[in-house]
């Protein structure tokens, strides 16, 4: 059975080519993050779903220079290629099918100096610079955007588009409330995002007098948002009690319910969300977050915007009343067509990979 190593930040999309390898005979190495953040004591969601549904995970401990690196961070990067040098040694793979970050960097430049072939799944609109260097090295680098295709060398990429969980692919919409109020999804991200939580918990009062509210906190031990959000839940008064649904987070089975049961999205504009959004043509409020390499949510939310899905937030001018407004706005304002994305990049992306494997 030939062994395929999948690493990298993006979980949700992986994971889905990962299952289908397995369905075709592939043995599968999961190289991740067993913790989502610095200091975050609980398991992510990565580390949960994978280990769910039945692939080998090993913790990929890797560095990165971020604006405040620690030394430990600084000390993992040359430890970090070290320890994935010794996992590609151990478990043979005949490829690395990196879907990004420095985590996919860190898998792929040893895979690619031991002659082991690398392929990257780029998500976003504008590519970081990890995987502008896995990119040089990689056989193939396939594209969630075409608009892409600028970051990498000429006639390596491919448009695929994003593989979709089977619950974004064929969704299922549910009544999620009793009452007849429209609904709102506010999701930051699988991490949530603490900034925008707080506006909700300052907005609460507000928002479940018009609106019932799924609030998908993220489960970071740091902040407690969830916690949080569950004690805000028992201090509401009686008759909001049953608008208000806090949860930590929606799991691939989860999230394409949700997201085509609400008639309006608020949160950050990550690669799947804005992908997801746009296929299923999504009303949404998006708050990009910008500490990203060329402002990457920041586009996606544009692209979004302009297709007329979006209304566009910068985080440097939210406050809760802005975030009011901007709800608002957004409910009742016309729906518009969804955009023409591929459905179909699992089989694109698999097919192509196992045509090019040694």
């Amino acid at each position: 059975m030939q062994t395929i190593i999948i690493t990298g930040g993006h979980h949700n999309s992986a994971l889905v080519v990962a299952k289908e390898l397995v369905k075709k005979g592939f043995n599968i190495i999961w190289l991740g993050h067993r913790h989502a953040s610095r200091g975050d004591k609980n398991d992510s969601a990565e580390y949960k779903e994978v280990t769910g549904s039945g692939i080998e995970f090993h913790e990929l401990k890797a560095g990165k220079l971020d604006s405040t690196p620690t030394f430990s961070e600084i000390s993992n990067i040359p430890l970090g290629f070290i320890r994935a040098w010794k996992y590609l040694r151990n478990f043979n793979p005949v490829a690395v099918l990196s879907f990004g970050g420095y985590l996919g960097l860190t898998a792929s430049l040893p895979a690619h100096l031991m002659g082991i072939p690398v392929y990257l799944h780029e998500q976003t609109l504008v590519a970081g610079k990890a995987n502008k260097w896995t990119g040089k090295f990689a056989r193939r680098i396939y594209l969630a955007w075409n608009e892409a295709a600028k970051y990498f060398p000429f006639g390596k990429t491919q448009f695929v588009g994003l593989p979709l969980r089977t619950s974004i692919a064929n969704p299922k919409p549910k009544k999620l409330f009793a009452n007849d109020l429209p609904t709102i999804l506010v999701m930051g991200g699988k991490l949530g995002s603490h900034t925008i939580n707080g506006h909700i918990f300052t907005a609460l009062p507000s928002l479940l007098s018009r609106y019932n509210l799924v609030h998908q906190t993220g489960s970071n031990s740091v902040t407690g948002d969830y916690e949080t959000a569950l004690l805000k839940k028992d201090s509401l008064p009686v008759e909001f009690m049953d608008r208000y649904l806090p949860v930590s987070y929606l799991s691939e089975d989860q999230i394409g319910t949700y997201l085509s049961s609400v008639e309006l999205v608020v949160g950050r504009s990550g690669a799947h969300t804005a992908y997801e959004l746009g296929l299923l043509g999504r009303k949404c409020v998006l708050i990009p977050f910008m500490h990203t390499t060329g402002s990457e949510q920041y586009q996606q939310a544009k692209l979004l915007h302009k297709a007329g899905l979006a209304t566009l937030l910068p985080e440097s001018e939210l406050t809760t009343p802005k975030l009011l407004f901007a709800i608002k706005s957004s409910l009742s304002s016309p729906s518009v067509a969804p955009l023409a994305l591929p459905r179909d990049a699992t089989s694109r992306l698999i097919n192509d990979l196992i045509a090019n494997l040694p």
